[in-house]
């Protein structure tokens, strides 16, 4: 996204979708959640899937400058960092757990979304690869974020208690 009304645009219909789900708000209600006409509206995202996939772009790139906020270089310590992020992240932006995964569940069908859930998971891998240089631990790692991010809504910060106990096991 590289117009910055696009990029505002963008902005509102992730605070949009987080806080009414994907299915629920028409494209007429998002139009009055992002303050602009239908025109503007169809002129940066030409359907609402489009309207669906600009959003987890956008909150896919605040998700990553979130994690890598002071992250320190040392194995552990990231370690550390990303699950407290994580922590934070849920608390404040996702109590119900991950976006991306309720677009696909909303549109277990659609491509695009399925494309873009899938580009915005690898994406975190490959983050996660490039901070711990260890394929196998950033893959078990991957498992333990993603966990965490699913029983979030459940059992709230004990995901955090629980995931941390893992990675301790993990890293013995």
């Amino acid at each position: 996204m590289t117009a910055p009304k696009q990029s505002e645009l963008a902005s509102k219909l992730e605070q949009a979708f987080a806080l009414y789900g994907f299915a629920e708000p028409n494209v007429a209600k998002l139009k009055d959640y992002t303050g602009t006409t239908l025109k503007t509206l169809y002129k940066y995202f030409p359907s609402k899937e489009d309207m669906i996939i600009g959003a987890l772009d956008y909150r896919h790139s605040r998700y990553i400058a979130f994690l890598e906020e002071n992250c320190p270089s040392t194995r552990d310590e990231a370690i550390n960092h990303i699950f407290e992020r994580l922590s934070v992240w849920l608390t404040t932006f996702a109590p119900r757990g991950c976006m991306s995964l309720q677009a696909l569940a909303s549109y277990p069908n659609n491509l695009q979304i399925e494309t873009a859930v899938n580009n915005h998971k690898h994406a975190v891998l490959t983050w996660l690869n490039e901070k711990l240089e260890d394929p196998a631990l950033s893959n078990s790692v991957f498992l333990l974020h993603e966990g965490m991010s699913s029983a979030w809504p459940t059992i709230g910060d004990k995901a955090l208690t629980a995931a941390k106990g893992a990675l301790t096991v993990l890293l013995d």
